[in-house]
């Protein structure tokens, strides 16, 4: 199957309130300097979340494995 998405949306649990202040040096939720942390997401697509707004669908994920590596500058 060939999927395609640009974006992405990730419930972080443990590690959050670091990701919290990272995000807070930068402005409106996003970090300074338009930093950005790499990530690599395993898991299932396991239900549709929502419905078609003429560009996407999107869709549930159960995570099975994380690796976020360090804040990258551009």
């Amino acid at each position: 199957m060939k999927l395609h998405s640009k974006f992405a949306l990730l419930d972080v649990q443990h590690g959050r309130r670091q990701l919290e202040r990272i995000f807070a040096k930068g402005r409106g939720g996003y970090p300074a300097n338009g930093e950005r942390i790499p990530v690599t997401i395993t898991g299932y697509i396991t239900h549709q979340h929502g419905g078609d707004d003429g560009t996407s669908i999107e869709f549930g994920v159960e995570v099975t494995d994380l690796q976020a590596g360090d804040v990258e500058k551009p």
